[in-house]
């Protein structure tokens, strides 16, 4: 005789919880009936278990145990598919038994599933950690969010809603942290949570209030602030609303966990700028600088994303990100920069000559609490000298894409699928009003695929990167030049050393280092090719630009290094010893001041390598299908084309 098909649930505990429920089985729980939404969605009617009540010894999970005047409130939800009894089943852990008990709701008396406290299992393991991931996660955030709610009472004197996901807001990447050290070292202590954010201060800009240069560029600054504020309750919300759907995708724990979800986040935002522009403008229009705080801005921008957070259209663009994901092998990442003088803001810190009026450099990144508030896309203020200070000083802003932490200098590969990456590259671009300049694309490499240092690229295939992503344009004379090749940004000039006369260039093409993602990976960071860590070698050269697909150069640059392992390119001391490097630097830079048309034999030699690189991405065999290989490879091809043309035409 066939089982049921269906059953009802009793929940009493963290399940109650709208996002949790979704993301365990993956449907909307709805305590209104006309809010049903199909099979998307399950109705919650209040019940009442009799003979148990609720327990919580370790101050953490509850349980229910029998008692013979007892009785616990809760909900009766169904009916579920049975199916859902294998996730249920999941997490909930050994610390529970499966159980079918009469409840009582206001017209029925029906039996249903409840998950109850096993107690031979308790009295043989109090204290058992779960090793479900998600369930530590829920547990753990509510003990953050009461000690937000502690700050927020503390230091705002509120115990509103808004209030107290501005303080969030604004100890974003403590609590990042909190999170990250809790799974790094399995647990973190209540005292150690709620200390580190009580007793850190509310960023504010009070610094700067009086100062008129300030003042006047402060519009920009804030304007900035709302933004990424609506984009980070927007990917927070996301997380929470297609969780179940993003643990369904299977994404490896070494990726930054944040990619889809922000890159859904972005798309809205980017699809719906002019309603953004007109909630910034509002809000400045409604708080001012002079008399207002950095967290009335932030309240401002928590309460906004609320009001136009359409679970529908996100709906719609996640669902566009899941039909067009791919998978690779090698991980890849992405560091983006902005500047609205390009590379003068490097040569000109002083701003003497040069000035950026829209934000003088980012002077002001960090009085605005930026490094706080851009955290989930890596945002910081890179001087080509130190990342992670907090000093005032003008550079580049960056979005490193994947980053951790940048005062830990740690990171994850973003994804191994080059259609996100080129996804995540141009909608990131496109969400923050400032002058894209150049991107940095990162391989990780696993040890078959590890670089040989001192490998030296044929110079055609240099030229090809080049004239693919190396900013070929018409100068004001007419004459096509590689831009990056010739205006200063990635080579430079070590001053004189020891018994070498003369300065010595070295050129930004590519750099081999290692790195890790984790306090307890011994690969943590950039550090020196002599230590542990992971092989990872970044391209520098290439420009940001909406006309640039990233997606065929990844694939590109993928089957150059599989087949060719190519090292970094170009040190000083590279081009002190090396003849063969010094020919090939000084023949690439006249052909960047003109460059001539490249020959098929040219493009044969560069397209070869990549074919036979990718063909052998996953341990010998294609990580990708021939069809896509060939789709890149042509598309290269018409690329380099399109060069051609560009040169021949000037």
């Amino acid at each position: 005789m066939a089982g049921p098909k269906s059953f009802n649930l009793f929940i009493y505990g963290t399940l109650t919880h709208p996002w949790v429920f979704r993301a365990v089985l993956g449907k909307r729980l709805v305590t209104d009936g006309s809010a049903a939404d199909g099979d998307q969605s399950v109705l919650a009617r209040e019940a009442v278990l009799t003979g148990y009540k609720k327990i919580s010894p370790d101050n953490t999970y509850l349980y229910a145990i029998p008692e013979a005047h007892g009785r616990i409130r809760g909900y009766l939800v169904g009916p579920l598919p049975i199916e859902a009894l294998k996730a249920l089943r999941q997490y909930e852990g050994r610390n529970y038994r499966r159980m079918t008990l009469q409840v009582q709701t206001a017209t029925e008396s029906p039996k249903a599933v409840v998950f109850v406290a096993n107690l031979e299992q308790l009295q043989h393991s109090f204290g058992y950690q779960f090793h479900d991931t998600f369930k530590q996660e829920v547990l753990l955030e509510q003990k953050i969010q009461a000690a937000v709610l502690e700050a927020e009472r503390q230091k705002l004197h509120t115990t509103e809603e808004t209030a107290r996901r501005a303080v969030a807001e604004l100890h974003g990447p403590t609590i990042r942290d909190l999170v990250r050290h809790h799974f790094e070292a399995g647990g973190i202590g209540d005292y150690a949570i709620r200390h580190s954010l009580l007793d850190q201060p509310l960023p504010d800009f009070s610094r700067i209030v009086n100062i008129p240069e300030a003042a006047a560029i402060a519009p920009n600054y804030l304007a900035m602030v709302v933004r990424q504020i609506i984009f980070n309750q927007f990917e927070e919300r996301i997380r929470r609303d297609f969780r179940y759907e993003l643990d369904h995708m299977h994404l490896a724990a070494t990726y930054y966990e944040h990619t889809v979800t922000s890159l859904g986040a972005l798309r809205m935002l980017n699809s719906a700028v002019d309603i953004v522009k007109v909630l910034v403008e509002r809000c400045l229009g409604e708080l001012s600088f002079a008399d207002n705080h950095l967290v009335d801005y932030v309240r401002w921008g928590v309460a906004a994303a609320d009001t136009i957070y359409d679970p529908g259209a996100v709906k719609q663009h996640m669902t566009f990100i899941t039909n067009h994901m791919g998978h690779g092998h090698i991980p890849l990442g992405a560091e983006l920069e902005f500047s609205n003088i390009g590379h003068g803001v490097i040569t000109d810190p002083q701003a003497r000559t040069l000035r950026d009026p829209q934000y003088d450099g980012f002077i002001y990144f960090a009085d605005f609490a930026l490094h706080v508030l851009t955290w989930k896309l890596g945002g910081h203020i890179d001087d080509h000298h130190e990342k992670a200070a907090h000093r005032p000083r003008r550079g580049f802003f960056e979005a490193a894409l994947g980053n951790v932490s940048i005062e830990g200098d740690l990171s994850k590969p973003i994804t191994d699928d080059p259609w996100l990456l080129n996804q995540f590259i141009h909608e990131t671009r496109r969400f923050f009003d400032i002058a894209p300049h150049s991107l940095h694309l990162s391989l990780q490499l696993r040890g078959h695929h590890r670089p040989a240092r001192e490998r030296l690229l044929p110079i055609e295939i240099f030229k090809c990167l080049f004239a693919l992503a190396g900013d070929p344009a018409p100068g004001p004379d007419g004459k096509v030049r590689i831009n990056r090749l010739v205006g200063g940004e990635i080579i430079g000039k070590d001053l004189p050393r020891g018994r070498c006369p003369g300065t010595r260039p070295h050129m930004l093409f590519s750099e081999i280092s290692r790195r890790r993602s984790s306090e307890g990976d011994e690969s943590i960071g950039v550090v020196a090719p002599e230590t542990h860590g992971r092989y990872i070698q970044q391209f520098k050269f290439l420009r940001l630009s909406e006309q640039i697909n990233y997606e065929p150069i990844a694939m590109a640059l993928k089957g150059i290094q599989i087949s060719l392992c190519p090292g970094s390119f170009l040190t000083a001391q590279q081009y002190h010893s090396k003849p063969k490097w010094r020919r090939v630097f000084d023949e690439l830079e006249a052909w960047g001041n003109s460059p001539s048309a490249l020959s098929d034999n040219e493009i044969a030699a560069f397209l070869g390598p990549v074919h036979d690189g990718l063909m052998k991405e996953r341990r010998g065999k294609p990580a990708h299908t021939q069809a896509y290989i060939a789709w890149s490879t042509d598309l290269l091809g018409t690329m380099l084309k399109k060069f051609n043309d560009l040169v021949t035409q000037q």
